[in-house]
């Protein structure tokens, strides 16, 4: 299940990260650095492999998908004064999370989840609202539109990491109604579209998309899904235009192993975790003008890979794979 995070890579990165000094990782890293001058604060540790946020009022929800070591908490958890706090009664891996209407789906990966009736401390109901039939791949990161409808990227199966993978909706983004009915394919040829978000009352969504990472690599990308387009994976090389004539092109390009993971907007300006950075950053988050343009670091000097990355109320969230979840004022 980790080729669903991201690159075939990040099982390697996850060892990496637990190869912190055992000091660093009985007293909590050292956060991150920010730009802008703004203070980092320490939301909450113990989240695995941190994946997704989403914001219900005053709570924070965080999702972890697989843990290296396997025996770590994964799962939903809720983030208050420091601490990581398991929901009962959800699923133990979680890749991308969207509040809408007073509940919350969860992408499991094979299915979609949604939970109501929070109570501050667990949910009273659940139901699957989308469970495509084997070979399906498995759903990303989640996000709904200013039209209702439920947006998520589809990963792939392992052996196809540098080719197209023939599975229903595999390598695309797609989208479905709140009830999980019409799901259909919005934009395809995205060898790894991993986290979504829509900017404004833009109608279509914004999605990171990880290239692969051996042979010929493409640059790492974002994109603006508009159904009906094909951005040509694994025939076109971004960056290389003879290769990619009629295909759709992606709005903005990032270096070739940025990895860009989580992806949030404030306003017209684009937050984005680079898992294996930019330039002498490594990693890194950045932020990137929405219409495009050049990334600049927000926050830097993680000690650990970082994925997740969400929003709220003028904040950016994010978490590394220490398990440790930061939060900066943009």
């Amino acid at each position: 299940m980790l080729r669903s995070l991201g690159r075939s890579a990040l099982g390697a990165a996850l060892a990496a990260s637990c190869l912190l000094p055992a000091a660093a990782q009985a007293q909590g890293p050292p956060p991150p650095t920010s730009t802008n001058g703004k203070p980092v604060t320490v939301v909450a540790g113990g989240v695995a492999t941190p994946t997704a946020f989403a914001f219900a009022g005053s709570t924070v929800f965080a999702g972890s998908g697989p843990a290296e070591e396997g025996n770590a908490p994964t799962g939903l958890f809720t983030l208050a004064n420091g601490t990581a706090t398991k929901v009962p009664g959800t699923p133990p891996i979680v890749f991308g999370l969207a509040w809408h209407k007073n509940k919350l789906y969860v992408s499991t990966g094979p299915s979609i989840v949604a939970f109501s009736g929070w109570d501050g401390t667990k949910f009273a109901a659940s139901k699957t609202i989308s469970a495509p039939k084997k070979p399906f791949r498995g759903f990303n990161g989640l996000a709904f539109g200013p039209n209702g409808h439920l947006y998520a990227g589809v990963s792939f199966g392992e052996k196809y990491d540098h080719r197209a993978d023939p599975a229903p909706y595999a390598q695309s983004v797609v989208s479905m109604t709140a009830t999980g009915k019409h799901l259909r394919t919005v934009a395809r040829g995205l060898r790894q579209p991993f986290q979504l978000t829509f900017v404004g009352r833009g109608r279509n969504p914004y999605v990171s998309v990880l290239s692969q990472d051996k042979g010929k690599i493409p640059k790492d990308a974002i994109v603006v899904a508009r159904r009906g387009q094909n951005y040509g994976f694994p025939t076109c090389f971004w960056g290389k235009p003879r290769t990619c004539k009629g295909f759709a092109k992606p709005r903005i390009f990032l270096p070739k192993h940025a990895s860009p993971m989580g992806i949030g907007a404030i306003g017209r300006t684009l937050y984005v975790s680079l898992f294996g950075g930019l330039g002498n950053h490594k990693p890194v988050v950045v932020s990137i003008p929405a219409r495009g343009g050049k990334p600049k670091p927000l926050l830097q000097g993680f000690v650990a890979p970082v994925v997740a990355l969400g929003v709220h109320a003028g904040m950016v969230y994010v978490g590394d794979l220490t398990g440790t979840i930061y939060a900066v004022s943009a």
